[in-house]
């Protein structure tokens, strides 16, 4: 989808022609997602279930008849279909991340109840194995989410994927949001104009493609003529009434509307952009600030990290050998980190650097210029000459986090949560940057990963990622930190952003 030119607009805008302009490559685009994705979810539903009795009957000196799950099995893929679709997952243009995960979750989780009760009630007609049922929900969940996750992104690479947004917003802000969409392409919104509500100061022109016009006048025919369901508003200074006649006039014939205030960073606003109503008041929970809800996400901690300390301790030792075989100095660096309630911790990483690192810093520093800029502005250096060369490979897939597991069960850290700060970084950045993070630390801990790793990485500001911090403790939710979870392994994978 190619974004008008300011001169169709004017078009548009100027003429007399009001009718809905006929958009086949619009609903061709949504067939052709909601096809792709019912296609990969039923292979991917499939493989888990035939995984699950294939593992039953190599460790079952029972035979299992294979033949008789074949009806469960068109069973749950057709429920899960008609279930998905219903709740909007197909094709899902728009939704964010958190409430397709919730979504999934309740869905998959509603068929296979179904599915259990029907085949409990027809025993003798249909197979009924309470173990292998439960362990296909049990692995079907991640692996549809996944592979919803991953097919996303693939889909996301065709010029077809998606639907025309409009952005109303100041000029500042609504270029973050192209920037934004631009980087989240899986959500499906393609950022077609820009309109600024004040029509004299407005800066007419192009933004990475995309037409900037000014006139609140102009919304609504725009949205009329090229059939837009999806707006963005982002208009963090309007007054509540102001924001209403907005709604209730212009922006009246849009179906979704997002919300975007400075107190929302762009980068996260698509993983959960539930709006409440504007007009009533708003109401702010700090979530990990809940008693009931740490108890929770620390029990969630311990369930995840103690299986993978089992599962990652061989490849960890192996790790460390091949450090201590490579360069001189400890396997493990020890490093101060700000944690819970604002006390010191000692933070473990494999070695990557030269024994002397820190001693040698200021020196670099102070040899090149450019070096201190970079340091400055984003707490490392992309070109770090104290790294080693396997030390560049563990940072490349961040295998030198892996001995933080022990910090999660220690209780120093989550295993997903907000950045680990050094003293310094706190000392160095604003003073109210400064007190938001001392604030944060002072019921949250830090994570093994979080949600600056999975969106803008090492990519961003030091102070950006405070917002992106301070935004998931106070949205928090098992879903939230799952979706982390799973962002996590694509990320590590790919090695994008990592120094």
């Amino acid at each position: 989808m190619m974004p008008p030119t300011l001169h169709d607009l004017s078009t548009v805008l100027t003429g007399s022609v009001t009718d809905r302009v006929s958009h086949d490559s619009i609903r061709k685009s949504r067939m052709r997602a909601t096809t792709i994705l019912m296609l990969t979810d039923a292979l991917a539903m499939s493989a888990a279930i035939f995984g699950v009795i294939g593992v039953r009957a190599l460790s079952s000196p029972d035979s299992i008849p294979l033949a008789s799950y074949i009806p469960v099995i068109i069973a749950v893929l057709v429920m899960n279909a008609i279930v998905s679709a219903w709740r909007g997952i197909y094709p899902g243009y728009g939704m964010c991340a958190i409430a397709e995960l919730r979504t999934t979750f309740y869905s998959l989780t509603g068929v296979f109840a179904a599915v259990i009760m029907v085949s409990f009630f027809t025993r003798g007609v249909l197979p009924y194995s309470r173990s292998i049922l439960f362990m296909a929900w049990l692995l079907g969940l991640p692996v549809l989410a996944a592979t919803r996750m991953l097919v996303r992104r693939w889909l996301s690479r065709k010029p077809w994927y998606g639907i025309p947004v409009l952005i109303v917003g100041e000029n500042t802000l609504a270029k973050r949001i192209v920037d934004s969409l631009r980087n989240n392409l899986h959500i499906g919104l393609r950022p077609m104009v820009i309109i600024e509500p004040n029509e004299s100061s407005a800066e007419y022109g192009y933004y990475q493609g995309v037409p900037v016009i000014g006139g609140e006048r102009a919304i609504g025919p725009l949205s009329r003529r090229y059939g837009l369901t999806h707006g963005i508003v982002a208009l963090p200074h309007v007054t509540s009434e102001q924001l209403s006649r907005l709604i209730e006039g212009p922006c009246r014939n849009f179906s979704h509307i997002t919300f975007v205030g400075d107190h929302v960073h762009p980068s996260v606003v698509w993983i959960s952009n539930v709006a409440n109503d504007p007009v009533m008041s708003a109401e702010l929970e700090q979530r990990l600030r809940q008693p009931a809800l740490a108890s929770k996400k620390r029990l969630f901690d311990l369930v995840f990290t103690i299986p993978l300390l089992i599962l990652t301790a061989p490849f960890m030792a192996a790790i460390g050998i091949l450090i201590k075989l490579s360069s001189t100095g400890p396997i493990m660096y020890r490093q101060k980190r700000v944690g819970y309630r604002g006390e010191l911790f000692n933070l473990l990483k494999f070695r990557t650097m030269v024994s002397d690192a820190d001693r040698s810093l200021e020196d670099i520093l102070d040899e090149r210029p450019e070096y201190r800029e970079e340091w400055e502005r984003y707490h490392k250096l992309k070109n770090d000459p104290r790294v080693t060369r396997i030390g560049q490979w563990l940072r490349k897939y961040s295998l030198d986090e892996l001995p933080q597991i022990w910090n999660v069960i220690r209780g120093d850290m989550s295993l997903v949560g907000s950045r680990p700060v050094l003293p310094s970084e706190v000392a160095d950045v604003s003073e109210g940057a400064r007190e938001m993070y001392l604030s944060m630390y002072w019921s949250t801990k830090p994570g093994l990963s979080g949600l600056w790793q999975v969106t803008v990485r090492n990519e961003a500001e030091f102070e950006s990622r405070i917002h992106i911090d301070l935004y998931y403790m106070r949205n928090w939710s098992l879903f939230l930190d799952f979706y982390i979870i799973l962002r996590t392994i694509g990320v590590v994978l790919s090695g994008r952003g990592a120094y």
